[in-house]
């Protein structure tokens, strides 16, 4: 992710192939071709193809066997509101206002910014997830409720308690400063976790951890992340825990 660069290498194809303008097939039969005689590299090809007959086709079938029940799941039961700034990017913290404002500005991010980013923030600050989902719909011109929904609801949000994902993905501050420059000139400090000048996704992403300790050390892909937890002295925790209260009380103001 990086601010100069609003579309990157992405091959922005999902409006077109999610209003029907343009077949999946199609693109897949002219990325073989182009492998075939434009000499293209294969793992490259392979991921591209598969990115569209793999995860996309299958996040339709998702989208008709779990439905309607996907549209009204809340596996935490998170409550809190979407915080206005979603619809004008006028947040201290730089990574949204740079991913949000990206999406006002053009009706598209990609998927990491969408993951990891936007939707990271969703499911760590407990927003009701009908209210993310909705504005993912809102927002993006590629948001067909068919493919956007279950990537929304079930990658992003784990609303649906994990149908098809095997964790919730969720990170601190690092993650983004290290995938990005957004974090550069932000109000907040990355690796600060308590206090006014912590980075709330960094604080929101500890207290996530601290409340789902048991769920997230019984799974391998996440016991990692519950030994780092673990490390920390129950005071600290106790101080991550009041401040990510803090936070949630006032998202507007973040």
């Amino acid at each position: 992710m990086w601010t100069p660069l609003d579309f990157g290498w992405h091959a922005l194809l999902s409006s077109s192939m999610n209003l029907r303008l343009l077949s999946p097939l199609e693109v897949i039969v002219a990325a073989e071709a182009a492998y075939r005689n434009r000499g293209l590299e294969l793992a490259s090809v392979e991921g591209f193809i598969r990115q569209i007959l793999g995860w996309r086709e299958f996040m339709g079938g998702m989208y008709f066997i779990d439905m309607p029940g996907l549209k009204t799941a809340s596996h935490y039961g998170h409550t809190r509101d979407l915080p206005a700034w979603y619809w004008t990017g006028n947040t201290r913290m730089n990574r949204m206002r740079q991913a949000i404002g990206q999406t006002l500005a053009n009706g598209y991010s990609h998927h990491i910014q969408r993951l990891m980013v936007t939707g990271v923030f969703g499911i760590t600050a407990q927003i009701i997830p009908q209210q993310v989902c909705g504005w993912y719909l809102a927002v993006y011109v590629d948001a067909v409720e068919g493919v956007e929904l279950p990537n929304t609801a079930g990658m992003a949000l784990f609303s649906d308690g994990g149908r098809f994902t095997s964790k919730p993905y969720v990170a601190s501050g690092g993650y983004v400063k290290g995938m990005s420059n957004y974090c550069s000139g932000c109000s907040y400090e990355t690796e600060i976790r308590i206090g006014p000048s912590a980075c709330p996704l960094t604080t929101l992403y500890w207290n996530f951890l601290d409340a789902h300790e048991a769920t997230f050390g019984a799974n391998p892909r996440t016991a990692p992340r519950v030994k780092n937890l673990q490390r920390m002295s129950p005071e600290q925790r106790a101080a991550v825990r009041s401040r990510a209260i803090e936070m949630r009380g006032n998202l507007d103001a973040l």
